[in-house]
């Protein structure tokens, strides 16, 4: 790869990183008991799943963390971060590389 391939490849990778964080960051702020969350591709989904009872899509979230545990806020939960993830999907096409396997969790200060 040439050096200015290389340097538009690390301005690219940044301006992802960067428009990836921001949709995070805003998504926590939007849920104050989400605590983390991973997004899997259907091959690393566990194999206990049963695959005929998940919806025909590239990307899962899973391992929602939520405290306090309030079960009627996790259906809505999952629902923000599903649109969170469709939106920097359709935002920014190599999101879905960079977000398959990624583990998000809150920062505290």
């Amino acid at each position: 790869m040439k050096i200015s391939n290389i340097h538009q490849y690390e301005s690219l990778l940044g301006k992802l990183e960067a428009d990836v964080h921001a949709k995070i960051r805003s998504l926590f702020a939007r849920c104050p008991t989400l605590h983390g969350f991973a997004v899997q591709t259907r091959a690393t989904l566990p194999k206990d799943v049963d695959q005929n009872r998940i919806p025909d899509a590239d990307l899962f979230v899973t391992d929602i963390g939520i405290y306090p545990k309030i079960d009627s806020q996790y259906d809505a939960i999952h629902d923000e971060i599903t649109l969170a993830i469709s939106d920097l999907v359709h935002d920014e096409p190599h999101a879905y590389d960079y977000l398959r396997g990624k583990t998000f969790a809150r920062s505290l200060h």
